[in-house]
């Protein structure tokens, strides 16, 4: 009998060992007094940390591969010409920001905001010219008729992959990108807005 009350009393100095522990781990996540001397929950964004993030330069949120049909024709004395090219290119969506205004980055505790310059084409010459293929050809093209279709072929890739919906796409995308970054960072919250587009 005496060894079974033996028991009870550890077991119950256990429980009350068990029950400070987690009284003392609450009061501490709750704001009780801090054991770190001189802890400063702010975060500093350095004007050093900014310009490393502004070096990357181009960011790429988005690519579309995209494959268009264009043709041209010309009439003739006794018969008509005709030139049908397809095009495939890749435009890529996303930001530059050597375009980000001063200040760009707000730091104010856990919290930053970020002003993004818009999301655009980051290269004019997506069109890959070795994989153009010549479908139909009928009497004599000078580069300057090919110069053309060309053109009209980069317009057409344009109208299909230039979308408010991509556009879109890519501006989820930029978020998700530098919210991850600012979080790696130790922020919490990542406040990001873009400028209007051209």
């Amino acid at each position: 009998m005496r060894k079974w009350w033996s028991a009870i009393k550890w077991l119950a100095v256990l429980a009350v060992a068990v029950l400070l522990a987690v009284l003392a781990f609450t009061w501490e996540r709750r704001g009780g007094v801090s054991v770190a001397a001189g802890f400063d929950p702010r975060i500093e964004l350095t004007p050093q940390e900014i310009r490393r993030i502004e070096r990357i330069g181009e960011w790429e949120f988005l690519s579309v591969q995209c494959e268009v049909v264009a043709d041209t024709a010309r009439k003739g004395f006794f018969s008509d010409d005709r030139l049908v090219a397809v095009y495939t290119g890749v435009p890529r969506i996303g930001l530059d920001l050597a375009e980000a205004r001063e200040g760009w980055a707000q730091a104010q505790g856990d919290t930053v905001t970020l002003r993004l310059p818009a999301v655009r084409l980051l290269d004019e010459n997506f069109i890959d010219e070795a994989r153009t293929r010549v479908f139909f050809e009928s009497g004599k093209w000078s580069n300057e008729a090919r110069a053309r279709l060309y053109d009209k072929a980069r317009r057409k890739m344009l109208g299909k992959c230039l979308t408010p919906s991509n556009l879109r796409r890519a501006e989820e995308n930029a978020r998700g990108q530098f919210a991850s970054l600012f979080e790696a960072l130790g922020f919490r919250v990542v406040e990001v807005t873009f400028e209007p587009g051209k």
